[in-house]
């Protein structure tokens, strides 16, 4: 299930690349979960009544987390960086995870080769930040991929306090992707900008099919699937997974969007999966 949700999620960041350049960032991820959001109550349409404060409470912090502040800070990074570089950097995210366990004393001890690993992922992020297709630095953009990848860290732990509350898989997506969809909202009528309805009329093919790709299969698909697998080996080892999603970005950006990856692009990946892979021996559970 994991593998299967970064596979998919891959592609994700050729898709919204797309989509940025379409839709206001912030009314593209309330739409984007809209949608998904529908999709789930299609499949689940029961009505569900609040849970107990601390339960709800989890859902809320794992829909601003995962949601809100993930998919704003990587729609940024889309806009002022590149699929390929925003793929690589968000992979980072297994580092937060495991650091955010560590730091709140949950289960995880850190020897020196994980600091040694984590030194190595940093390293590959400035060299690609600093390289950039053609001479452009994407400073900017790659600084909020590395904040999409903190945000997403603090998901894979939250979602973890989820597993008690009562409701299904199923149903515990439904209730993050509500929240985080509301909680998107706000900063949307503040600085977004209208989506006119050209957009929709006359986007053709491209437009749709990226939209409901990433509705479809990259939210309401691969968040449920996302959440049954942490359920099952925890978030930690489900993180080892994401070390895919650079790979498939990198090759899905080149083939489709035609985006320069040069030989630097390539050596900052080696080191950042050497470092994930060296951070995962470098932690373990206590």
């Amino acid at each position: 299930m994991a593998l299967a949700a970064v596979l998919i999620w891959g592609m994700t960041f050729v898709s919204s690349k797309v989509l940025v350049g379409l839709l206001d960032p912030y009314w593209y991820i309330v739409l984007r979960f809209l949608l998904a959001w529908g999709c789930l109550f299609l499949l689940s349409p029961r009505p569900m009544a609040l849970l107990p404060k601390k339960q709800e409470w989890d859902m809320v912090l794992c829909g601003l987390a995962g949601v809100t502040f993930y998919y704003l800070f990587q729609n940024v990074a889309l806009i002022h960086s590149t699929a390929s570089n925003t793929g690589v950097i968000t992979a980072s995210s297994p580092l937060f995870t495991a650091l955010i366990l560590w730091f709140f004393g949950r289960r995880v001890k850190l020897s020196p080769l994980f600091f040694l690993g984590f030194a190595l992922c940093i390293g590959g992020v400035a060299a690609i930040s600093f390289s950039g297709g053609g001479g452009e630095l994407h400073l900017l953009g790659d600084s909020f991929a590395l904040a999409a990848a903190l945000a997403w860290g603090a998901y894979c732990v939250l979602i973890t306090r989820t597993q008690d509350s009562g409701l299904t898989d199923l149903q515990v997506t439904r209730k993050v992707f509500f929240w985080g969809m509301l909680l998107t909202i706000p900063p949307a009528l503040v600085m977004g900008e209208p989506v006119p309805l050209t957009v929709f009329t006359g986007g053709g093919l491209s437009f749709w099919g990226n939209l409901l790709f990433v509705s479809l299969f990259s939210s309401a698909l691969c968040y449920l699937l996302w959440g049954m697998a942490t359920a099952r080996i925890g978030s930690v080892a489900a993180s080892v997974y994401l070390y895919l999603i650079p790979v498939v970005s990198v090759i899905g950006s080149a083939l489709i969007l035609d985006e320069p990856v040069s030989w630097v692009t390539f050596a900052a990946i080696a080191a950042i999966l050497v470092g994930l892979v060296l951070s995962q021996k470098g932690n373990r559970p206590v």
